[in-house]
């Protein structure tokens, strides 16, 4: 079926954090939904008490992937077959296997083999910041972009099936402000976050997009929650975001922000649907 949402990120869990509620959204309406992951997260950390190894983590993460997509009410998700590349600076990023060193053809062309199939209508992957800096998110934020513009080529991957001009690509969008007033209210009720992910400079020092797209998910708030804690082998039962109150949890899960990259929006307008406003 074609039409809907294509997402395309770096590893299992990101799609949920990020937009996981829209996917459950759109699933409600009836509307096609694929998940594509770039790795299948292989240097991850490993929370105790899961019967995952260092050797076996990919595997874990991808029956989790596949068990949170289920929860959401998605069932088309993919995996491209490149290797976890980990934090910057890490050993692991030098894997020639990994997806911080794969050639930039390697990494684009199943992405347009994929758009072209599905026809989606719109495309949602990360923004250039990554979120918080990881090497995996930076490069799928340029790849699944570069996807983009190639699939509505027909000059380009001819082998790939015929051009597809996906209407409109969206940016996941970390609010930043947000994640810092979530945590000074809970450091106000005696629970200390830390740092944000990636460090408080390096959240500060990264490119950021405004979002111009925030949407509702309250309503598929409880979903997304058991999407996030199907992730066992990322989120121990001990995590802050593991046992956020109530009222917290629904205002920082209960919206996903997002930024309309191509077409762009006009200064000022805000959208609260990725699907409205098609060109």
């Amino acid at each position: 079926m074609a039409g809907g949402l294509l997402a395309i990120f770096a590893h299992p869990d990101d799609e949920t954090f990020g937009v996981g509620g829209t996917m459950a959204l759109y699933r409600d309406r009836g509307i096609p939904v694929t998940m594509i992951s770039a790795t299948r997260g292989e240097v991850g950390e490993i929370s105790p008490g899961t019967a995952a190894t260092p050797e076996t983590l990919g595997r874990f993460r991808e029956q989790e992937l596949r068990d949170a997509c289920a929860i959401l009410g998605v069932t088309d998700v993919r995996f491209l077959d490149f290797r976890d590349s980990g934090m910057a600076g890490t050993p692991e990023n030098n894997d020639l296997r990994c997806l911080h060193q794969a050639e930039p053809d390697r990494v684009i062309e199943p992405l347009v083999r994929a758009i072209r199939e599905l026809q989606p209508d719109v495309i949602a992957t990360w923004d250039a910041s990554g979120g918080y800096g990881h090497p995996d998110h930076i490069a799928v934020h340029h790849h699944a972009t570069a996807a983009y513009h190639a699939a509505a080529d027909a000059s380009r991957y001819l082998d790939a099936g015929a051009a597809w001009r996906t209407p409109a690509l969206y940016y996941n969008v970390i609010p930043v402000e947000e994640f810092y007033m979530l945590a000074d209210e809970l450091r106000k009720r005696g629970v200390d976050m830390g740092e944000a992910p990636g460090g408080d400079e390096n959240m500060a020092l990264l490119p950021r997009v405004k979002a111009n797209c925030i949407i509702d998910v309250s309503a598929q708030y409880e979903r997304k929650r058991l999407a996030l804690l199907a992730h066992k082998t990322q989120i121990s039962d001990t995590e802050v975001f593991a046992n956020l109150p109530a009222d917290l949890a629904m205002q920082f899960f209960g919206r996903e922000w997002f930024h309309r990259a191509h077409p762009p929006l006009a200064d000022g307008q805000m959208l609260d649907d990725m699907l409205a406003a098609l060109p």
